[in-house]
């Protein structure tokens, strides 16, 4: 291990863990030590993307196409599968133990050790180290993702970004966010500011389009929403989907996109919109470079295909909407196949709505409890809940020693045209991201 390397494992075992986004003060302390460090997010053009479900694609396919054109791009999004360092990327690569400890010694030097330096999340401390990178790295353009709900997140301290985007906006974090769409479109909302411009994916429901047209018309913020698209798929399958697009904002065109799933297909409406609007306001973007970045897009743990005969799919479905998302692509992709699901939760998630929509798509299930995680769900509950509340039959619920130790029996008792399922977390299914062993 390098001294870097050191250093950096010694920095993160002593920051602060607590998860602050449900505190009101902490954007107004954020914001403050922006202006102290000169206001980094000031020297790049940013892209704030916020949402349930599809921030994590919308922003991969911007980032690509931005940087498959030329310019440098920084991406901060989370979570990590395997290193917390791939939440901040400078050209596609996870930031370096050199550059992320230069950051970090920039912001640290600021703060002088202060107790706002002390009560910093890990999560806030990754946003500032993030926005001071990539002003050190001397990108053109950031993605920037919202991390939870919008308001009280950190990314929520930046200035004025060049774009706000909205991906599917539906029930998750209830407990921080509140119960209803009205109160989760307005988190959300809450990074919508002034003199801005805003794009919306297509498919909202009409009370969240309901709460971004308010907030956008109070904050002077130009709002685009993404509709009438019309969509011809000419062949899918799980390696990818071809398909024809168009609408008030994208030129029609034929696309082979490297990613599979319905949801994926707002998640392109809405990057086409955002740029074609970046076309019209002075970025050169080139057509045929946006093809060949969407096909050879590939996204860890969205429909991500890391084994053949058996096929199995990585998933980091974490929600009720993204789970009734994801059964409609195994019913497209796979009709009439044989599905098994391995199944880890976190214990705070809607994981019985989430069973709902599973279940009756499963013939065998795999119970497990993600690993390393003080928020796992233990697979003994789980199994109890999936026994009594689902009637699920006893000879088809298998709960092994481990997660490892469940997709070997899942292999075992798969012909080569079933197909298995991880899914339920991404704390779940990052245990098995890079393991091809299978």
């Amino acid at each position: 291990m390098t001294e870097d390397q050191q250093t950096y494992h010694d920095l993160i075992a002593k920051m602060n863990h607590q998860v602050l986004v449900t505190q009101n003060d902490r954007v107004p302390i954020l914001r403050h030590i922006l202006a102290q460090l000169q206001h980094p997010e000031q020297a790049y053009k940013v892209i704030h993307i916020a949402g349930t479900n599809g921030k994590g694609s919308t922003g991969a396919m911007l980032a690509a196409i931005l940087q498959a054109n030329g310019y440098h791009v920084g991406h901060f999004s989370s979570p990590a599968m395997l290193d917390d360092r791939e939440q901040i990327k400078l050209d596609g690569q996870m930031i370096s133990y050199t550059a992320f400890l230069r950051a970090y010694q920039v912001i640290s030097d600021t703060l002088k050790q202060s107790d706002t330096a002390v009560s910093l999340s890990i999560f806030e401390w990754f946003t500032l180290i993030a926005l001071v990178a990539f002003k050190q790295a001397n990108v053109d353009y950031v993605v920037l993702e919202v991390g939870l709900g919008g308001k009280n997140d950190a990314t929520n301290a930046i200035s004025a970004p060049l774009l706000t985007l909205f991906t599917h906006i539906d029930y998750d974090h209830t407990r921080i966010l509140g119960h209803t769409i009205r109160k989760i479109a307005t988190q959300k909302a809450g990074i919508i500011k002034p003199d801005s411009t805003v794009i919306v994916a297509p498919h909202q429901k009409q009370m969240a389009r309901q709460v971004l047209r308010q907030v956008a018309e109070k904050q002077q913020a130009d709002i685009h929403f993404v509709q009438d698209v019309h969509l011809r798929i000419l062949k899918r399958d799980e390696t990818g989907t071809k398909l024809q697009i168009s609408g008030p904002m994208i030129a029609q065109h034929v696309y082979q996109l490297g990613l599979v799933g319905n949801f994926q297909l707002d998640n392109l409406a809405t990057v086409l919109s955002a740029v074609t609007w970046l076309q019209r306001h002075g970025t050169s973007i080139k057509e045929h470079i946006v093809h060949q970045a969407l096909a050879q897009l590939s996204i860890p743990g969205r429909m991500q295909l890391i084994h053949q005969a058996p096929t199995i799919i990585l998933d980091g479905a974490h929600n009720p909407d993204g789970a009734k998302q994801l059964v409609k692509s195994l019913k497209t992709l796979f009709p009439n196949r044989k599905i098994s699901f391995l199944l880890g939760f976190l214990v705070d998630k809607n994981y019985f709505e989430m069973l709902k929509s599973y279940l009756p798509l499963a013939t065998d299930v795999y119970v497990n409890t993600p690993s390393q995680h003080q928020r796992a769900l233990d697979k003994h509950q789980l199994a109890h809940v999936i026994q009594t509340e689902f009637y699920f039959p006893k000879d088809h619920l298998f709960e092994l020693s481990n997660s490892k130790a469940s997709l070997n029996l899942a292999c075992q008792q798969s012909s080569k045209n079933d197909v298995i399922i991880v899914t339920g977390s991404f704390y779940f299914i990052k245990q098995f991201e890079g393991d091809l062993n299978v």
